[in-house]
């Protein structure tokens, strides 16, 4: 019983010299289950913040989206927006983008 904890402990406190057998033993049997080890050990898991939706802005040039009348900018967005990407988009909300002068060069809509 004595053998076992002494080796044990040589193993648990890496105390055998370099270029032992022992030590090249230890070598090979880490480096064995770097390679042959199960791959979910190694694998970031997904939390459940992943699983959320995120939304992105999407920066629309005023030319881009045009002169539109005041109530059918969200619209005229999502029009654009449809015939860019080939799908019904739907847009949470839009913000004004001005330059420094304040004048407006875009919108930015946020996909739902």
């Amino acid at each position: 019983m004595k053998i076992v904890l002494s080796t044990l402990k040589k193993v648990l406190f890496w105390s055998y010299d370099r270029g032992s057998w022992q030590y090249d033993i230890m070598c090979v049997l880490i480096l064995a289950f770097i390679f042959f080890g199960p791959n979910d050990v190694f694998h970031n898991h997904r939390s459940s913040a992943a699983d959320e939706i995120t939304e992105w802005p999407i920066f629309m040039s005023r030319e881009q989206v045009g002169q539109s009348e005041p109530g059918r900018l969200e619209e005229k967005i999502r029009e654009r927006l449809a015939e860019k990407y080939g799908h019904e988009v739907n847009v949470s909300r839009i913000e004004q983008v001005r330059d420094d002068a304040g004048q407006l060069t875009g919108y930015l809509a946020w996909e739902k």
